[in-house]
């Protein structure tokens, strides 16, 4: 069970956007992000108090989630890359044991479409924390 919560809060750490907490510890990609998608202050605030409802994300939002993927290596022009977050989780020592809940999870996320690059991103990223939420 511990190590189900584990690979949850990796999942949502890796591929949530910077309105989540756990990713907004993640300095190297944050800043640049909020700058790169203009968010404000106002803007996560907003979303956050909300609870993070997919549909009152703004245009801002979703694309900082897009840059954060982008970052990453895992969304490139549009096109989420499963075999690399797969590739890049199971190295994680930490995360033995639960590659089947990992592929499951990016299975289910990686056909999610948006009407442009940053609304697939924030899909994916919605779709990922909404699987982690119901099934662990």
């Amino acid at each position: 069970m511990m190590k189900d919560l584990f690979i949850l809060g990796i999942l949502s750490t890796l591929y949530s956007m910077a309105v989540c907490k756990e990713m907004m510890a993640d300095e190297k990609f944050e800043l640049p992000c909020l700058i790169e998608a203009n968010v404000t202050e106002a803007d996560l605030k907003k979303f956050r108090s909300n609870g993070l409802k997919a549909n009152e994300a703004n245009a801002n939002i979703k694309c900082m989630a897009k840059c954060l993927m982008e970052k990453r290596e895992v969304l490139k022009k549009g096109v989420f890359d499963p075999e690399k977050v797969y590739a890049d989780l199971i190295r994680m020592p930490e995360l033995k044991g639960l590659e089947d809940q990992i592929k499951e999870a990016i299975n289910i996320c990686k056909t999610e479409k948006g009407a442009n690059d940053c609304d697939t991103a924030f899909k994916i990223t919605m779709c990922l924390r909404e699987f982690k939420s119901r099934n662990i």
